[in-house]
C-alpha cells in the first residue's frame, strides 16, 4: 500500500461536487474551503518515519469540517479573534467525528517533531500561542467523548514538565504556563459539552470565542530571556557600619519579597473562570493633612548609642556594654499603601496608630466601587489627616489595585504594599490572572514588599526600631 495516494470524498458527506488537491511542501497547510468547496490534504499512507498514518487523521478532520463547519466563519463581532474562532471549530469538529465514529486520536505529525514545536512555542512564542496551539491539539476518543488522546495529554505533560523542572524559565513564565493548561482545557470542554447529548453548534463557538479572545489579548507578550538572580544587598544598606537591626530588616524585606511573590503566582496558577480583569479608573486626592506629626518624628530614635565615636553621651552604659558614644541615626522613610477594601478589616484607629509610629512615612490608602477607585494621601511629610477621615473612606471593594501600586512604584523607598492580595479589577470588582502578573511585575521591579494586615504592619515597625 505504501506509494498509492489516499484520497478523501467529500461529495459523500455533502452530496455537492469537490475538487480536492494534495498539499505540497511549498503550500503545506491542510484546509477546508466549504464556500467554493475545495479541500487541500495529504494523499500518503503511512509515515516512513513513525509508521503512524498522520494523513488519514488530518483527512478526517477535514472531512469533518466539510460536513460541520459553516461556509464562512461569519462576520467577526467586535473584540473577536479570527484564531480563536478557528480553534474552537477545531475542538468542535473533532469532537464531533469522536462521537460518531471516526476519532482523531493519534498525531497528525510525528509525536518527537509535535514536541519539539510546543516546546519552541513555550520557550519563544507569547502565552496567547501557548493556549491556541494547546486548545487546537485537543480531541477526544470514540465512545468516552471526554477522554483526551496522547496528543491532547501531550500538552498538558509537556507544560507541567517544564513548570516543574526547568530553570531557564523565569517564575512568571511559569505560573503563566499553568494558567494555560487550565484555559486549554477549560474552553475544550466548555466546546463540547451540552445537555442531553446535543451536538454542538457554530454559534456556540462564536460565543465562547469572545471569552478567549479576551484571554488571548491580555497574553501577547512574548517571553523575555531568563537567568536565575543572584542575591543582591539589601535596600538601604551602606557600608560595613550597617547594624545588626538593618541586617534583620533587610532579611525581612527578602523573605516578604519572595512570600509575595510565591503568593501572587500561586494564585495567578489557579485562577479560574475567565481569567481576565481589567483596572477601574483610579483617582488620587489629597485630603488636608491638619495633624502635625513633627513632634513624633523629632521625637523618635535620631540617636542611638554606640561603642564608637566623637560625643561620649551615654558614660553611664560603659560599665554595661561600653556603647558611651552619641551616633546619629538617620530617620529613614518610606512609602505604605494601604488596601482598604473591605476584605482587610481594619478601622481608622489601626492606620491612626501606624501614622504615629512611623511618622517619616508616607502613607496611602485605596479601594473603589464597579469600575471607579480612589487614591488617597493620609500622611506626608510629617503630617496626617484627621482622625475623623479615615473611617470614612474604608470598605467597598479593590478596584485599583494595579493602578495604586504603580502610584507607590514611583514613591520613596521602603515601598510597603498592606493587603490580602485579594487583587480585583473594575467591571464589578472582577479578578483576573492578567491582573495578579500586572501586580507581581510591579511589586518584583520596584522591590515592594508586602504586608498581609494592619497587625503584621505593627510587628514590622517595632521590629526595624523606627529606622523605617
Amino acid at each position: 500500500m505504501y506509494g498509492h495516494k489516499a484520497y478523501p470524498y467529500p461529495q459523500i458527506v455533502t452530496n455537492e461536487e469537490w475538487e480536492v488537491y494534495e498539499t505540497t511542501d511549498r503550500d503545506p497547510s491542510p484546509r477546508t474551503d466549504n464556500l467554493n468547496r475545495k479541500m487541500y490534504v495529504p494523499l500518503d499512507r503511512e509515515c516512513n518515519k513513525c509508521g503512524v498514518n498522520h494523513s488519514k487523521y488530518i483527512r478526517r478532520h477535514e472531512l469533518g469540517h466539510a460536513k460541520w463547519s459553516p461556509k464562512t466563519i461569519g462576520k467577526l463581532r467586535p473584540g473577536v479573534r479570527q484564531d480563536a474562532i478557528e480553534v474552537l471549530e477545531e475542538v468542535r469538529i473533532n469532537y464531533l467525528l469522536a462521537k460518531y465514529g471516526l476519532p482523531v486520536d493519534e498525531y497528525i505529525e510525528c509525536e518527537d517533531m509535535f514536541n519539539m514545536k510546543f516546546m519552541d512555542i513555550i520557550y519563544n512564542k507569547s502565552i496567547a500561542d501557548v493556549i491556541l496551539f494547546g486548545i487546537a491539539s485537543q480531541a477526544y476518543v470514540r465512545d468516552t467523548y471526554m477522554q483526551q488522546t496522547e496528543q491532547a495529554n501531550a500538552i498538558e505533560k509537556i507544560i507541567y514538565a517544564v513548570v516543574d523542572n526547568a530553570n531557564d524559565i523565569s517564575p512568571l513564565r511559569k505560573a503563566e504556563l499553568s494558567f494555560a493548561i487550565n484555559q486549554i482545557k477549560g474552553f475544550a470542554n466548555k466546546i463540547t459539552y451540552s445537555r442531553a447529548g446535543q451536538n454542538p453548534s457554530y454559534r456556540k463557538v462564536q460565543k465562547l470565542a469572545k471569552d478567549l479572545s479576551e484571554i488571548l489579548d491580555m497574553f501577547t507578550e512574548l517571553p523575555e530571556p531568563y537567568k536565575e538572580p543572584t542575591p543582591q544587598p539589601g535596600e538601604g544598606e551602606e557600608s560595613d557600619e550597617e547594624s545588626e537591626s538593618d541586617e534583620t530588616v533587610n532579611g525581612d524585606v527578602n523573605d516578604l519579597e519572595r512570600r509575595m511573590r510565591e503568593k501572587l503566582l500561586e494564585d495567578m496558577s489557579y485562577m479560574s473562570g475567565r481569567g481576565v480583569g481589567y483596572w477601574g479608573k483610579m483617582t488620587i486626592h489629597e485630603p488636608p493633612l491638619t495633624v502635625n506629626l513633627q513632634a513624633r518624628l523629632k521625637g523618635s530614635r535620631a540617636y542611638r548609642p554606640m561603642d564608637y565615636g566623637y560625643n561620649p553621651k551615654y558614660i553611664n552604659r560603659y560599665c554595661i556594654d561600653k556603647k558611651i558614644f552619641k551616633q546619629k541615626q538617620n530617620v529613614k522613610g518610606g512609602t505604605i499603601l494601604i488596601d482598604a477594601s473591605g476584605s482587610m478589616r481594619f478601622n481608622g484607629d489601626d492606620i491612626l496608630e501606624i501614622m504615629n509610629m512611623l511618622p517619616a512615612v508616607n502613607i496611602a490608602m485605596y479601594n473603589g466601587y464597579t469600575s471607579d477607585g480612589d487614591l488617597r494621601i493620609i500622611a506626608k511629610n510629617g503630617k496626617r489627616v484627621d482622625d475623623n477621615y479615615l473611617d470614612k473612606h474604608s470598605g467597598g471593594g479593590n478596584v485599583v489595585d494595579g493602578p495604586a501600586l504603580e502610584w507607590l512604584a514611583t514613591m520613596p523607598a521602603r515601598r510597603i504594599w498592606v493587603s490580602d492580595m485579594k487583587v480585583f479589577g473594575g467591571s464589578g470588582d472582577t479578578a483576573g490572572a492578567n491582573l495578579l502578573r500586572d501586580c507581581y511585575n510591579i511589586c518584583t521591579k520596584n522591590k515592594i514588599i508586602n504586608l498581609k494586615d494592619i497587625e503584621e504592619v505593627k510587628e514590622y515597625a517595632l521590629k526595624l526600631n523606627q529606622v523605617l
